[in-house]
């Protein structure tokens, strides 16, 4: 399967076999090298193993398989794991067949775990990093941009706030100018009618007077 026949699904699919290829290849060039050390009569150590392959200690121990391989045939840790083995076993307690059975066993490695973080190729690594530096910063964009739709909303509804008020406002002082020249018209109306009630009572004064003064004559 090739990285054109991934899925839609899985947009990394092409990215992880092509790691698996990778760490594959590695074990295949450390296990070439460890053979060759081993049929040389030479002992297997992270510099020999360069020498011959120039596959680099970081290279497979990233690599889960790969550094269990070495450390299953690295001469210093063999050596190190007889030593220990001889010391809690005594010579006379073992067999030859005991002593092959612990022989092999001191073949078998245990492994601590690991980070699988470690076993990534460093291209996958920053390519990872880049991923979440993309997504940190499209959340940031994401971010500052519902921030200025709604400081936007804050300012259309401000605006909208205000310019109700402002018409509101017009509104009312048309009122109340409307009312205040309806005022002094009114006042000018009754200024004018009393006015006309005034020169009416004395019309009325002096039409009484004249009635009187026709009534009784002329007083001598």
């Amino acid at each position: 399967m090739t990285a054109s026949s991934s899925s839609p699904d899985d947009p990394y699919a092409h990215l992880r076999m092509h790691a698996a290829a990778q760490k594959q290849e590695t074990v295949d060039r450390l296990t070439r090298a460890i053979a060759e050390l081993e049929s040389d009569g030479r002992p297997v150590t992270t510099f020999t193993i360069r020498e011959v392959s120039g596959l680099d200690y970081m290279a497979y121990y990233r690599n889960r398989a790969a550094f269990r391989l070495f450390q299953q045939h690295s001469t210093h840790l063999r050596k190190k794991r007889e030593q220990e083995q001889a010391k809690r076993h005594a010579p006379s307690r073992g067999s030859k067949r005991k002593k092959r059975k612990g022989t092999d066993a001191l073949h078998a490695v245990t492994v601590s775990p690991r980070d699988p973080l470690l076993d990534y190729q460093r291209p996958r690594l920053v390519q990872l990093l880049h991923e979440a530096r993309a997504e940190r910063d499209e959340a940031r964009k994401q971010a500052q941009a519902m921030q200025a739709s709604i400081e936007r909303q804050v300012q259309t509804v401000q605006a909208s706030i205000e310019q109700q008020a402002q018409i509101q406002r017009a509104e009312l002082e048309q009122r109340y100018r409307k009312l205040l020249q309806e005022h002094m018209q009114c006042s000018v109306k009754i200024a004018k009618l009393e006015a006309q009630v005034a020169e009416y009572l004395a019309f009325m004064e002096r039409f009484r007077a004249s009635l009187q003064r026709e009534e009784h004559g002329p007083q001598l």
